[in-house]
């Protein structure tokens, strides 16, 4: 088994206090904490630079003395959080650089008589490590970060952006490998991606990554998506998988910073961290420590305060109330029983908060007073709507859960927009009959961003039913049962020439058991339009061992929509969501036409059966109004979400 070398580096409090932030050196207990859960004792060393132990010396020192020495099929893993920024190279080196500026990571010293760590002297590194035969993992979770700052809308608080230095650093001042490299025409330019390296970046080199508040803190929205994948994904997972999960996490936070994933040749599908990851335990137990009682799962597991858990199989049902959440653990209390302080409990989670989406206007006050008023009176019985509430734009934001609604004065319409300022849907009249169309629009958008984002907290049964996408065969065929799928790559599909008109994708989508028991499924498809259905597989026990097809046994086209050309570049984006339980429910409640169009109101008086954890989390995220009461007895699920892409090369 290799041995993991990992440095993190985390940075809040710079030299110039200017450039402060603060979600970082979480960033780093995260990552270790991911680290030290997933990796045995044995296989894992882990070095920690935070603030002013993170100077642009001591980066460099530790990359070579920690990172350095290493052997063949060791993983070296340089994860950083902080500041990036860009800068220029001296007047002598000029030419080694074609953009002019190059992406730098910000120490702490930096800019203050020291200069930034340019990509090119990380390049200058990252080559000492893979020449090693050591395989290299960068994780890079701060703006301009694929060759590689942070920034968050959030009124009230800094940005996270450090300025572009307009300074060149003096020559002596840079790695002397770097100017000699760069004063060698023989010699490729530093920089390149080396073979053995796997990079992930949080974002593209004209992006800025994001920071938001989590349960347990700030911090980046990379850094947390790469720990939800991390906690929930078996130990066989890939470098494409992890990322693949991460990335779909980030772009429903924030669709406007796209993580990248750069490796050469199949170095992205081998097993992340050289196949180091270990088992995770089958189910979340609970137990009385130090006074109180708490759960083995936190925030990198996806718990939230208020959720409930209860006892698995017990009946009656034995639930708890999550109090608090930290990094790997949460405290509980008893709703109505009293556990024996002796006792290990296994939990399963049986309820969830579902907030309402916050939504903000930005128009004048008269518009403003008419969209509020019409919120106010949408909900049941003429009372305010229980899919959206509304904050004023200066509010902090407190879950990525939030939309805003712009006047445009000029052409006397209102328009929905998400948190990057990427239109949601047609603008409107801000006349009465616009405001409200608006407000249905919201809530509809509201009930499918419940649905896409739905949590789950089950180690057992996240991994249990696997997803898997087989191209069609141009024959007609159909593949074996046991034919083994190749990856695909960031599950992006194209559609292709044939000489005469171009042809979409078509794949048979399977869903295969990896267990021994039967597991009941149900394969949602959440389009882009705001459409949500379970055609694809409505519900059926898939038993252990076995693959079932979705589709009705068919393969299945994925098109762009009717009214979106097929040109070069056109692009559509699918969720789909997977739902697992041990026992039966009800697909009924997940469904929602495309936007615009009228929902069919369901109730649960027409809906027998909805009795289990998951309809009944449907029937909330999607009505509303519906009150219904807890589930008899405590059953496992799990929820796994796949981002296709469907495009136009």
């Amino acid at each position: 088994m290799p041995k993991v070398h990992a440095l993190l580096v985390g940075i809040d409090r710079y030299k110039l206090p200017e450039l402060d932030l603060q979600g970082c050196v979480n960033d780093v207990d995260l990552a270790e904490a991911l680290l030290r859960d997933r990796v045995a004792p044995g296989d894992l060393v882990v070095e920690r630079l935070l603030d002013e132990q993170a100077t642009r010396a001591g980066i460099i020192e530790a990359f070579r003395r920690h990172l350095g020495g290493l052997g063949p099929g060791d993983i070296a893993l340089f994860w950083y959080s902080g500041h990036g920024s860009t800068a220029p190279l001296p007047e002598e080196i000029w030419y080694a650089e074609s953009a002019g500026m190059c992406q730098t990571v910000v120490c702490h010293d930096s800019r203050a008589d020291v200069a930034d760590l340019y990509d090119k002297e990380l390049g200058i590194l990252a080559h000492e490590v893979v020449t090693t035969g050591a395989q290299l993992v960068t994780i890079m979770d701060s703006c301009h970060s694929r060759s590689g700052m942070r920034d968050v809308p959030v009124p009230g608080t800094k940005a996270r952006l450090a300025p572009a230095s307009t300074t060149a650093p003096a020559l002596r001042d840079l790695l002397p490998e770097l100017v000699a490299a760069a004063a060698d025409p023989k010699r490729a330019a530093p920089g390149l991606q080396l073979p053995g390296h796997v990079a992930l970046a949080a974002c593209n080199e004209w992006e800025r990554a994001r920071e938001w508040p989590f349960a347990d803190g700030w911090h980046g929205v990379f850094t947390e998506a790469l720990g939800h994948a991390l906690a929930r994904l078996g130990p066989h997972a890939t470098y494409r998988q992890v990322f693949s999960h991460a990335r779909c996490r980030v772009e429903g936070w924030r669709s406007s910073q796209v993580p990248t994933l750069e490796a050469l040749g199949d170095l992205a599908d081998l097993e992340f961290l050289g196949g180091t990851l270990r088992p995770r335990a089958s189910r979340i137990s609970m137990r009385h420590l130090h006074g109180r009682w708490e759960l083995d799962a936190g925030a990198m597991h996806g718990v939230v305060a208020d959720a409930r858990f209860g006892v698995h199989h017990a009946a009656p049902l034995q639930q708890v109330r999550v109090l608090s959440v930290h990094v790997r653990h949460s405290v509980v209390e008893p709703v109505g029983w009293a556990p024996d302080e002796e006792k290990h409990y296994e939990m399963v989670l049986t309820d969830v908060p579902l907030p309402p989406v916050a939504v903000s206007i930005e128009a004048d006050p008269d518009v403003t007073a008419r969209l509020t008023g019409t919120v106010q009176v949408s909900g049941p019985g003429g009372g305010p709507s229980p899919h959206v509430r509304l904050v004023r734009p200066a509010d902090p934001f407190t879950s990525g859960l939030r939309l805003r609604v712009r006047q445009d004065h000029a052409r006397g319409t209102v328009q929905i927009f998400g948190l990057d300022d990427r239109s949601l849907a047609d603008p409107v009249g801000a006349d009465d009959g616009g405001i409200e169309q608006t407000v249905r629009r919201l809530e509809h958008i509201a009930r499918w961003l419940q649905i896409r984002n739905l949590p789950s907290a089950s180690p057992a049964l996240a991994e249990a039913i696997q997803i898997e996408l087989v191209p069609a065969p141009a024959d007609g065929s159909r593949p074996a049962r046991g034919h083994e799928p190749p990856p695909v790559n960031d599950l992006v599909l194209d559609y292709t020439w044939n000489g005469t008109s171009w042809v979409p994708p078509t794949v048979f989508i399977r869903l295969r058991n990896t267990t021994d028991r039967r597991l009941f499924c149900v394969l949602l498809d959440l389009t882009d339009r705001y459409r949500m259905h379970a055609n694809l597989f409505p519900g059926e026990y898939v038993e252990g061992g076995w693959t079932a097809e979705a589709g009705h046994g068919g393969a299945v086209a994925f098109r762009l929509p009717p009214d979106r050309p097929v040109e070069k570049g056109a692009f559509v984006t699918d969720w789909l969501v997977l739902l697992v339980a041990e026992e039966p429910f009800s697909s009924a409640p997940f469904s929602l036409p495309r936007l615009g169009e009228r929902s069919r109101s369901v109730s649960r008086d027409t809906l027998p059966g909805i009795n289990g954890v998951l309809d009944r989390l449907g029937m909330r995220a999607v009505q509303r109004d519906v009150e219904l009461m807890p589930p008899p007895t405590a059953l496992d699920w799990a929820v796994k979400v796949v981002e296709v892409t469907t495009r136009v090369p």
